[in-house]
């Protein structure tokens, strides 16, 4: 069987993700938490690129992904970094929760909140409920 330059990467993206996964083995519950966005940048990356993913610039990407060791840590660390620069866009959708009344229906109150109740928050902001 002929293996394809794109075969040769996503072996060595494979290899790359059993790697990383291994460095994981024996690492404390505490570092595991502290290293979640890391965790989940790296497999959220691995998934993207070993299901479907279409190479932008076809064999000149590959090429250049091939020159490295662990061409997933690359692709991996660029996505951390979009990743974190999407804290923005977060807070904007937190921000806006309040204003959605569909969040009523859709998601359990707390005992004793009801319909008609009028909630007060600490800077005097009024939500009823209903």
């Amino acid at each position: 069987m002929t293996y394809t330059k794109e075969d040769q990467l996503i072996a060595r993206i494979h290899d790359n993700y059993a790697s990383f996964k291994a460095s994981l083995q024996g690492v404390s519950r505490d570092t595991l938490f502290q290293m979640a966005n890391r965790i989940g940048a790296v497999t959220e990356a691995y998934k993207m690129l070993t299901t479907d993913y279409t190479w932008t610039w076809g064999a000149f990407e590959i090429d250049f992904y091939l020159l490295f060791r662990d061409p997933l840590t690359i692709i991996a660390d660029a996505w951390a970094k979009q990743r974190n620069e999407m804290v923005a866009e977060f807070d904007a959708v937190v921000s806006r929760l309040f204003l959605d009344d569909d969040v009523f229906t859709q998601y359990p109150l707390m005992e004793g909140i009801g319909e008609g109740t009028l909630y007060v928050g600490d800077a005097g902001q009024k939500i009823r409920i209903y």
